[in-house]
Order: C-alpha cells, then structure tokens, then sequence
C-alpha cells in the first residue's frame, strides 16, 4: 500500500500543481471506503493557485495519469478519492505472500545491531505478576526489530548483584540453615522469597539489620569465598526457575549478563570517571554532578566502598558498545527509573560517549490488580503482596482448560493448548494498551474469547487452519481467479493483508507493540467476517477463496508470533 502512496505522489506531481513531498503528507486513508483507497483534500492548495478548492480538485482529476493498479480518480468537493483496482490488488498481494511466506511485509537486512534489555528481574526472587510487562514488551520488540532487519542482542540484565544479597545472607544466616553442599544444592527460590520477605519485616522492629546488610554485601563485594560460595546458590536456584517460566512462555535470550558481570569492570569506569574529573565527593560519597542539565548527582559509590545500579548500568553500557556495536541500545524497564537512565545516559554524554543518544529508556506504565478493598494496586515481591507469575499462569491455564474440557473434551494436548491460550490471554491484555499506560487486570476480561482479547486472535487463526486442513490441499497462484476475490468482504481482508509491512515497521519506529496487537485485532475481524459473508469449501469460488484463506493464515500467524503469542491452530 505504500507502493500506491508514492506512486500517486509522483503522478500528481507530473501535473505541476503540487510536489511530491506535500503530497505524502496530505494523502490519507478515508475510513469510508466509499471514498476511496486514498484521498487528498485540496484546500491547502487554494491560496498559492488562487482558486476554489473544488476546482483545483477537478483539474487534477484531469490531468493526472493514473498510476498502474488504480482504477479510477474522482474529485468530489475539494477532495481527489483514488480507487485502487480490486483484481490487481488481490494477485499482486497474494502472490508475494506466497512467495514470501512467514517473512511477508518484513526488511531485508540492514546491517544494523540493536541491543535489548528486558525482564531482568531479581536474583533471589520468584517473578512476580509485574514482570510480564518488560518481559513481553522486550520479547516482542525483539522479534519486531528483527523483522525490520536488525540483528538482535537479547540481554537479561539479571539484579544479581547489590544490597539485596546482602539482605539475603543476613537471613539465611539468621535463621542456622545447614550450609553444606547438598543442602545449597537443594535450594530453592520459594526458599528465598521467604527469606527477601522476611528481612522486610525483621527490619522494621530492628534497624540496624540493615547496617547488618550492607556489611555482608561490602564482604561479598570484596570477595569472602563463604558469602560468594552462598551467593553462587542464591543465583543457581534462581535461575533455574525463572529458565522454566521463560521456556513456558515462549520467551528466549542471548545474554544473560547480569549485574555481577560487571563487577571486574567497574575499577575501569572509575578511572576513566577519575581521568576526566568527573567524580567529586558529596557527603563521602563519589558522584557524578548533573547541573547542567537540571538533574541531581549520579550517585556512582556509596561511603562504604560499594556500588550502585548507576555503576553497574555504566559498565554494561560501555561493555555492550564494545562487545556489539549496537545501533541502538534499549532497556525496557518501568516509567518509575525514568530519572536513573537520563543520570546515566547524561553521565555518558559528560564520559564523552557520543553514541549516548544512542542508549533509549523504553518505559511502560504497570499492571494494577485490585486489592480485596477494592484498590487498583502493584504488588510488591518485598512484602510478600505480589502475586507471583507462575501462579496467574497456572490460573489461567485452569480457566481455560475448563472453557476447553465444555467446549471440546476431545481436543488432543489440551493441557497444553489451555496453557498457550492462557498464556497469550495474558500477554495480548498487556500488548493491546500502549506501553505507557497502566494496565488493570482482569480474569473475565482478559481470558474471555469475544472483544479485543488473545482468545479472540487466536480463534481467528484457528478458524483459517480449520478451513485449510477440512480442504486438505494447497492453492497454487496459477490455479487461482483473482476476479473471485473483488466482493466487498475479500476486498477488506485483502487491504488489510497489504498493511501488513507498513504496521511492522510502524511498530519498529514507534517501539510500541500495540501497533501490531490493534493490527491482530483488525485481521481477526475481517477474516471472521470473510469466512461468515464467503462460503469457501463447496462454493464455485473454492480455490480462489481457500487461497485467500492460506495467505490471511500466513499472515495471522506471524503476527500473533510478533507479539509473542502462541499461533496454536486448534482450541
């Protein structure tokens, strides 16, 4: 479709009256089809021509030849309605999706690297609810970017490192739990949610537990082979979940870098600090000052010696910069550390970094669930009030296991199949709102199969697979009458098949699945309305329409896999 766009453009500025560029920018796609494919008001044109909109439109109607694929121009008052033709549409459209396949409406490679930094939860910690928001963000950006033709670094910034650990020790010394080898082995991270949660508590009616904490992270820090010996299990334990819960999800990395990575690194961001005199000394702490651009201090040390987020997210930086050479470097974390990355993105301007502009915060708002009083609020894993990731997967898996067991008991794997279901439900509630809004959960909404749901998309895709396996064979492009597939409900599906590499590329650009997730919810709604208005098996247009059927699958299931939804294809 945007083919059309520019064709017009230069059509239209062949007749001298306009050029290409103001064209562009008027053109637009009229929600009444009635009006055309593309329209142009005319009016902005009226005070250089000095005439009447109207008559400036006619004119152009005119004069213009037709670029090849529209079927007719009509001026209609002020504003010049193109009409694409429908038969050449539906071939040119179709066929590339055939040949084209999964990767249809995706770029070729660019050359270009982007690094991509999400989920990156805490070591020590179950993941709660609220982690799903950076993990499917960041897992569907990094397929949207691949697609447009980057290569993609997928980093797991785990927080396995800092004070917490220190918090972690206290307690598990605290509470004399053997420290043998077997006993570390068997550790699990429910173990250490107790623990975390626990200190939380302890250290409201006794302070100086905190004191206590940080002097063990200071030791650990400084490398006491006891405390690194406890931390090594800390983050075995851990991971071995969160590994379950990613590979359950669909959800992969290539790096799982996390904070401790850094720490043989950071003496040299000191130096390199110290060289150009950007470290100064505020309340015996080493920082970086930010006046300049209206931002307080960069805390870079604190007065025990030990270091901070901002230390470590300065290492990774200049380590991912070396390591990858990344075009773009994005951390998909919350709208509330917003104030940490312009720190640490203006200390690397100070560093002289000029690929600064470079590094882009890609904030989200959070996932409220409504308290037993009726409040709209985030759980916190430190108080024990999260609710915890695997527990809402595993709900929404019994939910529509006995959607599935009503409907159709006999439906192979469906013990999987309500978990993939489950599992999209919850990740296309997210992906449907953009990224900086809040997002309150609800199980009705949210699971249900009807509205602008997961279900909903995926029953769409299902119903297109039902189709292609009751025919039981495969549309070749040459068997196929492309006049069959001009009515009015082929037309819509076909239109919106051939924005399918626009909508990807909007999604790149503006780093917001949602773009795609709106885009699943107007293919779902056309293909239902196709398959309700065009009997394909049976009819005299079988081929034709079952080949509309393929290509709109195609489609559907690469964009539900954009979005990090499972394209099951029964329910």
């Amino acid at each position: 479709m945007n083919s059309f766009d520019k064709e017009i453009a230069k059509a239209l500025e062949a007749t001298g009256f306009i050029s290409s560029e103001e064209v562009l920018k008027l053109l637009t796609v009229p929600q009444d089809t009635t009006h055309g494919n593309f329209t142009m008001p005319c009016f902005v044109l009226a005070k250089t021509l000095r005439k009447a909109p109207k008559i400036i439109a006619e004119e152009l109607a005119e004069k213009i030849q037709l670029p090849f694929g529209l079927s007719k121009v009509e001026a209609v008052n002020g504003y010049l309605n193109f009409f694409i033709d429908r038969e050449f549409l539906s071939r040119s459209v179709l066929s590339e999706i055939e040949s084209k396949g999964l990767s249809y409406g995706h770029k070729e490679s660019n050359g270009k690297t982007v690094c991509i930094d999400y989920s990156s939860p805490n070591i020590g910690k179950e993941l709660a609810f609220h982690h799903l928001r950076s993990t499917m963000i960041g897992n569907s950006l990094s397929r949207i970017y691949k697609a447009n033709g980057y290569c993609v670094e997928r980093i797991n910034h785990l927080g396995d490192w800092g004070t917490a650990f220190g918090k972690l020790i206290v307690m598990y010394l605290r509470e004399n739990l053997p420290t043998d080898d077997v006993t570390l082995d068997a550790l699990t991270v429910k173990e250490l949610n107790v623990l975390y949660a626990s200190f939380s508590k302890a250290s409201k009616e006794e302070p100086a537990l905190e004191d206590e904490a940080r002097a063990a992270f200071t030791k650990l820090e400084e490398g006491d082979s006891f405390y690194r010996k406890l931390w090594l299990a800390f983050r075995a334990a851990t991971l071995k979940e969160l590994m379950r819960i990613y590979d359950m999800m669909g959800v992969s990395f290539d790096h799982y870098t996390g904070e401790s990575f850094f720490e043989d690194k950071i003496p040299a961001v000191l130096d390199e600090l110290r060289e150009k005199n950007l470290l100064e000394k505020s309340q015996e702490r080493d920082v970086v000052m930010l006046d300049e651009f209206d931002l307080p201090p960069c805390l870079i040390r604190k007065s025990d010696g030990s270091t901070l987020y901002a230390t470590r997210d300065l290492a990774a930086a200049l380590y991912r910069k070396k390591e990858y050479d990344f075009n773009r470097c994005l951390y998909v974390v919350d709208l509330g550390q917003s104030l940490h990355f312009k720190q640490v993105f203006h200390t690397l301007k100070k560093m002289g970094c000029d690929w600064y502009e470079n590094m882009v915060h890609i904030p989200f708002g959070v996932i409220l669930q409504q308290s037993e009083d009726g409040k709209w609020e985030k759980g916190k894993t430190r108080t024990g009030t999260a609710s915890l990731l695997r527990d809402v997967i595993e709900a929404a898996e019994k939910k529509i296991l006995a959607y599935i067991d009503e409907k159709n008991p006999e439906l192979p794997e469906k013990e999987l199949i309500a978990r993939q279901i489950g599992i999209s439900a919850l990740t296309f509630n997210d992906l449907k709102n953009r990224r900086l809004m809040d997002v309150k959960f609800d199980w009705d909404s949210a699971l249900s199969f009807d509205g602008a749901t997961g279900p909903y998309v995926q029953n769409a895709h299902v119903r297109l697979c039902s189709i292609m396996r009751k025919a039981g064979y495969v549309v070749k492009q040459e068997e196929v009458d492309f006049s069959q597939l001009t009515d009015d409900a082929a037309y819509e599906l076909i239109k919106l098949l051939a924005r399918k590499g626009e909508r990807v590329e909007s999604a790149c650009e503006m780093e917001e699945p949602s773009v795609l997730a709106q885009y699943a919810l107007e293919l779902s709604e056309a293909a239902h309305r196709f398959i309700h208005n065009d009997r394909v098996l049976g009819s005299a247009e079988e081929k034709s329409r079952l080949y509309l059927v393929q290509s709109a699958q195609c489609v559907m299931e690469n964009v539900l896999d954009l979005l990090g939804l499972f394209p099951i294809r029964q329910m």
